[in-house]
């Protein structure tokens, strides 16, 4: 396959856009050739900032253009698997914001169809496997420093309820497909779930709460998934929750030891005695979500952030909202 010397862009979406344009702008390799939005204000506002010229209202005649090599899917999620489909079928590498759909059905159209293209490089914009402190734990937890890990728990909290108005998009189930669960909770259930080997999922358990009388989703939700390990996993997300600041944790429990990763600290068993410790992780070469993006284009690598353990991610998601529904455990297929 033909290797580019440059990755020519185009970004759908222009809300979430920004960051992806920002970010892209910053890496030589990687050209902004095109955007598009259905508000053309915003159009508007995007070219006057960052000079890009070319512009589009219907991400089909941007999926089509031969100007394009790759396009990022930065819009709601209802509409990340028509243009992933869309972009596959015209030969484009897709970069696709979280999550990659609204449920693990969906996610598989697009499998299948990016099965036909083997060339074609599709990723999820996960951005906590790319932190360092994550990547050493992994690695930790890979050599097996920690032992055999049994146990690993992860909280999100956000105070996003007073901040969406009845008109956003992601209080909205049609559009969005859920709340908190599927918006921050799909990045915290990739991050350890990843961090952890990547195991094979069970079921599941899990509640979710919606106490925003505006919204069709939840703003809390609570969960369990088994895996067949033995290992478990327990999240934790919410959008409402009276707390000034927005509060992370992360703790991986193993049969010689454990990790955080907020604060980053490994505890392992040293003789007789417990020791803490900042791990030193100077050494580890990291990038962000885009510049790998691009690497993987023009290096053929396939992404670390596949569309495979997207889709796995969400059928994880899917149990427990299944489960929330009918109040009992689920099994994860």
């Amino acid at each position: 396959m033909f290797q580019p010397k440059t990755v020519k862009i185009g970004i759908i979406g222009l809300g979430a856009g920004r960051w992806h344009i920002e970010s892209f702008l910053a890496i030589p390799e990687a050209k902004i050739s095109a955007i598009c939005d259905i508000d053309e204000d915003k159009i508007k506002s995007i070219t006057t900032r960052y000079g890009i010229i070319r512009s589009y209202t219907n991400y089909e005649e941007l999926c089509k253009s031969d100007d394009i090599d790759a396009v990022s899917i930065c819009t709601p999620n209802y509409l990340h698997t028509p243009i992933a489909l869309c972009a596959i079928e015209n030969g484009k590498h897709i970069l696709c914001e979280t999550p990659l759909s609204t449920t693990s059905e969906e996610a598989e159209k697009i499998l299948k169809i990016a099965s036909k293209f083997p060339d074609i490089k599709a990723m999820t914009a996960v951005r906590f496997r790319f932190n360092r402190d994550a990547i050493y734990i992994r690695n930790v937890i890979s050599k097996g420093d920690i032992g055999n890990v049994y146990y690993g728990f992860a909280s999100y909290f956000k105070q996003l309820a007073r901040s969406l108005r009845k008109s956003n998009w992601r209080i909205k189930k049609e559009l969005s497909g859920g709340g908190t669960l599927l918006d921050n909770g799909f990045n915290l259930l990739d991050l350890i779930w990843w961090i952890m080997g990547c195991p094979e999922p069970v079921e599941a358990f899990g509640n979710i709460h919606s106490e925003n009388p505006n919204a069709s989703v939840e703003d809390l939700a609570i969960a369990m998934i088994r895996f067949r390990t033995g290992a478990t996993i327990t999240i934790e997300s919410g959008w409402k929750t009276f707390i000034h600041d927005g509060y992370m944790a992360l703790r991986i429990f193993g049969t010689k030891g454990n990790a955080t990763l907020w604060p980053f600290r490994i505890t392992m068993e040293d003789g007789r005695h417990i020791t803490t410790r900042t791990a030193d992780h100077s050494r580890i070469i990291t990038e962000n979500p885009f510049m790998h993006f691009v690497n993987c284009i023009m290096s053929n690598k396939s992404p670390i952030s596949n569309i495979e353990q997207g889709t796995i991610v969400l059928k994880m998601l899917d149990a427990i909202y299944q489960s929330a529904k009918e109040g009992k455990v689920v099994s994860i297929k």
